[in-house]
């Protein structure tokens, strides 16, 4: 009985030593030093191409900010020669939208003659002898004769290609 107690007691203690065979890696010693440098050297060789990057980013980002200023710029310039544009087309709209006051008297005179004599209506060639101008005068005017509230342009019966001038007929309420 003592020869297994004694047995059991020795396999809770340190074990004999097991013949191991000698490695054939050489062994290397390094102080905490230069295994801290070389932690370091690894970390920063991982690290360089991450940072070769970020700058990159950094340098496209500030580019894409210039490429923005610059277009707002743009985009401002462009605005403003809009509003000019827009300035310039108003004032076109308002200079062609008066009617021309040099044909308002000879229309007017017209209108006296043809009152006066009592016509009702009349041939461009006629109207330019009553009121003593040429019938190319006369046909120039045959806008203002038709934008006239007074007058009133029709076909001729007679000519397919001619066209009246017909007094407007005044109504009475």
């Amino acid at each position: 009985m003592d020869n297994v107690a004694i047995a059991s007691l020795n396999s809770f203690g340190i074990a004999p030593k097991a013949d191991v065979p000698p490695s054939e890696d050489p062994i290397f010693v390094l102080t905490s030093s230069q295994l801290r440098q070389i932690i370091t050297e690894a970390i920063q060789d991982a690290i360089q191409p991450l940072q070769d990057e970020v700058e990159q980013l950094q340098a496209t980002v500030a580019n894409q900010g210039e490429k923005i200023a610059s277009q707002e710029a743009t985009q401002e310039i462009q605005a403003d020669n809009q509003l000019i544009q827009l300035r310039l087309i108003n004032q076109l709209r308002e200079s062609t939208a008066k009617e021309p006051e040099n044909d308002s008297p000879l229309l007017d005179e017209l209108y006296k003659e043809m009152v006066a004599i009592g016509r009702k209506q009349c041939d461009f060639a006629t109207a330019a002898k009553m009121v003593k101008r040429s019938k190319s005068r006369m046909l120039q005017l045959k806008t203002a004769i038709a934008l006239d509230q007074r007058f009133i342009l029709i076909p001729s019966e007679s000519h397919s290609q001619r066209n009246i001038i017909r007094l407007r007929e005044k109504r009475t309420v």
